[in-house]
């Protein structure tokens, strides 16, 4: 069987791609840590160095929040205060996702919902 120079030449081609693909190396652009409101407590103002561990046998995480992270219950954002009073209700999940390289947290989300009190009003419709 002969092969053309355009088979041959995608056949090379190919090789090179799962090549290149190979050696591509992943970078995290955010740590996760999965935790429990029953085991962390969030800091009380904001900036703060914040040193939590996420469970009675894990390692303490060290992070840095500021006003530049982004706090969230549920898919609300919200101020640290409102974030604190659902923390304390009871437990719940907590996600902290902070920068690998810096330790700055980016944002954190408490698993539940806002009461219908607490949610903002929706903007006006034009």
């Amino acid at each position: 069987m002969r092969r053309s120079p355009i088979t041959l030449a995608l056949i090379l081609a190919w090789g090179s791609v799962g090549t290149a693909a190979a050696q591509a190396t992943l970078t995290s652009l955010e740590d996760g840590v999965e935790a429990s409101t029953a085991s962390v407590t969030l800091p009380e103002s904001v900036p703060a160095r914040w040193s939590f561990r996420p469970c009675a046998t894990c390692a303490t995480v060290n992070v840095t929040l500021d006003e530049q992270s982004a706090l969230f219950v549920g898919r609300d954002r919200v101020a640290l205060a409102t974030l604190r009073k659902y923390a304390a209700r009871g437990p719940a999940n907590l996600d902290v996702y902070s920068n690998p390289k810096t330790g700055r947290v980016t944002r954190v989300i408490l698993r539940t919902e806002l009461d219908a009190a607490d949610r903002a009003a929706p903007p006006p419709r034009r």
